[in-house]
C-alpha cells in the first residue's frame, strides 16, 4: 500500500541541504520554471509545425494550460475532503510535472518520435558493425539495442531534467513525470507497453522506488492528475487552433458533436453549445471553461473513487475513463481532431520538411557514431587528424552538456554492461539523440541547411 508521508519527499538524487518539504518544492518549481528545456517549448510543436501565429499553441502553451488543468485538479479534491496531503506541496508537485510532460518531446513532437525510431531500426546495425568491428551481444541485442530503438519523449523527459541539466529535483518530483514506470530489462506489469525509463537512468528509477517505498511498475499516484490534466487540455485545444488555422469552421465541430453522440450526450452538450455561441468572449473560450470545469470534476471524482486502487497499485486506467455525457464530448474532441487535422495536406507539408530535416541531419552526425572509440574519445578532446576534419567539426557542434553526460557516463566501467565497448556505444548513441531530440523544430531545420552547404 502507498502512503503519501513516503510518496512526499524532499531528498534529492545528489545531497543538498536539507529543507523543508515545501521549501523543497518551491525550489523544484523555481529550477523547473527557469529552466532551458521549458523555455524551448515554446518552439516545438503542439499540432502545426513551424507555425508563427501567436494564437496557435505551442508546447509551452500547451504545458502552461496542463499545468493550470492540473492545478484546479487539486483544488476540486481539496474541496471533497478525500486527502490529508499538504496542499501547497502536492500542488507545487503536479502543477511542475505537467509543466516539464512534453519537456522530452523531439522536434515536430509525435510524429518526430516516429523519425527517430524508425531510423534507429534501420542504421543502428550497420553502425553498430562499423564503431565495434564484432558481433554484438546477447545483451546488446535483447536489451540495449530494443533501448535505444524504443526511444520516447516520456523517457528523455527525465534524462533530460536528471542526466543532462542536473537539476537534481526531490525525488517526489522526478517520480511525478514518470507516466510509465518500467525499464526495457524488467518483466513488471506496467500502464502499458511503453518504456518510461531509460537504461541510462536505471539507478535513478531504483533510488526513487527505494525512498519512497514504490514498488516496481507503480506510477505515483500524482501521475494520474497530471495525465488527467493533459487530456483536458488538449482535446479542445486542438480542435480550437484547427479552427484559428481555417481547417475547421465552428460550424462544423457543432455538427460533428451532435451528430456523433447519443440522446443522453446532445442533451447535456446542447446548452453548453448554445451558452458559448452567444457568448461575447467568442465560442471557444466559453466552450472551454464550460466543459473544463465539468472534466476537472470528473477528475477529481474519480481520483475519489479509485483512491484506494490507486494507492494500492491496482490501478491501471485513467482518470477520464468514466461513463458520463462530458466524457463522451471528450472523446468526440479528440475524433474530430484526428479526422480532420492530422492528415491535412498543410501539417502533412510541414511534417514532410520535418521528415527531410531529420532524417538529414541523423544521416551527417552518424559519421560519429561509425568511428572507433578511441578516434571518436581525440576527436571530442580535440585531437582529430587530418582525415577526420569533417567529423571533428561535427564534434565541435555537439552539446557541451551533452558530451559532458556522455564522458561522464563512460569514464568507468559499469558492471551492468557485459561488454565495455557497447557501454561506450550505448552513451554515444544516447548523445546523438539527445543532441538531436533536444533541438526546436526551426533549429533543426537550419541544421540541415548548413549540413548541406545551403547557408
Amino acid at each position: 500500500m502507498l502512503h503519501y508521508p513516503h510518496l512526499l519527499q524532499s531528498e534529492r538524487y545528489y545531497p543538498e541541504e536539507s529543507a523543508s518539504l515545501l521549501a523543497a518544492t518551491e525550489l523544484d518549481r523555481t529550477r523547473i520554471v527557469q529552466s532551458a528545456p521549458v523555455r524551448r517549448l515554446q518552439q516545438k510543436t503542439q499540432v502545426f509545425p513551424l507555425d508563427v501565429k501567436a494564437s496557435v499553441r505551442s508546447r509551452l502553451t500547451h504545458s502552461l494550460e496542463v499545468q493550470q488543468a492540473g492545478r484546479q485538479i487539486i483544488f476540486a479534491i481539496r474541496e471533497m475532503n478525500v486527502s490529508d496531503w499538504p496542499e501547497q506541496v502536492v500542488s507545487n508537485l503536479v502543477e511542475m510535472s505537467c509543466l516539464l510532460h512534453d519537456v522530452g518531446n523531439p522536434p515536430f513532437g509525435h510524429f518526430g518520435e516516429a523519425v527517430l525510431r524508425e531510423w534507429l531500426h534501420d542504421e543502428l546495425d550497420s553502425l553498430f558493425a562499423a564503431a565495434l568491428a564484432t558481433s554484438a551481444s546477447e545483451q546488446w541485442q535483447k536489451v540495449l539495442a530494443p533501448d535505444l530503438c524504443c526511444f520516447d519523449g516520456n523517457a528523455q523527459s527525465l534524462r533530460l531534467v536528471h542526466s543532462l541539466q542536473r537539476l537534481n529535483l526531490t525525488l517526489s518530483q522526478l517520480a511525478c513525470i514518470i507516466k510509465y514506470p518500467r525499464v526495457i530489462d524488467e518483466s513488471v506489469i506496467a500502464t502499458d507497453s511503453k518504456i518510461g525509463v531509460f537504461i541510462s537512468e536505471r539507478h535513478l528509477i531504483e533510488r526513487i522506488r527505494d525512498v519512497l517505498h514504490l514498488p516496481a511498475g507503480v506510477r505515483h499516484p500524482l501521475v494520474f492528475i497530471m495525465e488527467a490534466a493533459d487530456d483536458i487540455s488538449y482535446s479542445i485545444a486542438d480542435v480550437d487552433d484547427a479552427v484559428d488555422r481555417h481547417l475547421l469552421t465552428v460550424d462544423e465541430v457543432l455538427r460533428f458533436l451532435l451528430d456523433h453522440v447519443d440522446e443522453a450526450t446532445k442533451a447535456y452538450v446542447q446548452p453548453l453549445l448554445d451558452d458559448a455561441l452567444q457568448n461575447e468572449q467568442g465560442f471557444f473560450p466559453r466552450f472551454r471553461y464550460l466543459l473544463t470545469n465539468d472534466w476537472v470534476q470528473l477528475a477529481a471524482e474519480s481520483y475519489r473513487e479509485h483512491r484506494n486502487d490507486i494507492l494500492a497499485g491496482r490501478f491501471v486506467g485513467h482518470l477520464l475513463e468514466c461513463e458520463h455525457p462530458a466524457i463522451t464530448v471528450l472523446n468526440s474532441l479528440k475524433q474530430l481532431a484526428r479526422q480532420s487535422i492530422f492528415g491535412q495536406a498543410e501539417v502533412e507539408s510541414l511534417e514532410l520538411s520535418g521528415y527531410a530535416a531529420m532524417r538529414g541531419v541523423l544521416l551527417t552526425y552518424s559519421e560519429l557514431l561509425a568511428l572507433p572509440a578511441t578516434t571518436f574519445r581525440q576527436l571530442l578532446t580535440g585531437e582529430g587528424q587530418l582525415r577526420h576534419q569533417h567529423a571533428l567539426r561535427l564534434c565541435h557542434r555537439l552539446s557541451r552538456r551533452h558530451v559532458t553526460a556522455y564522458l561522464k557516463a563512460t569514464e568507468t566501467p559499469d558492471i551492468f554492461f557485459l561488454r565495455p565497448a557497447e557501454q561506450e556505444w550505448y552513451y554515444r548513441v544516447r548523445l546523438l539523440l539527445d543532441f538531436i531530440s533536444g533541438m526546436t523544430d526551426t533549429y533543426v531545420l537550419e541544421e540541415y541547411r548548413l549540413l548541406n552547404g545551403w547557408v
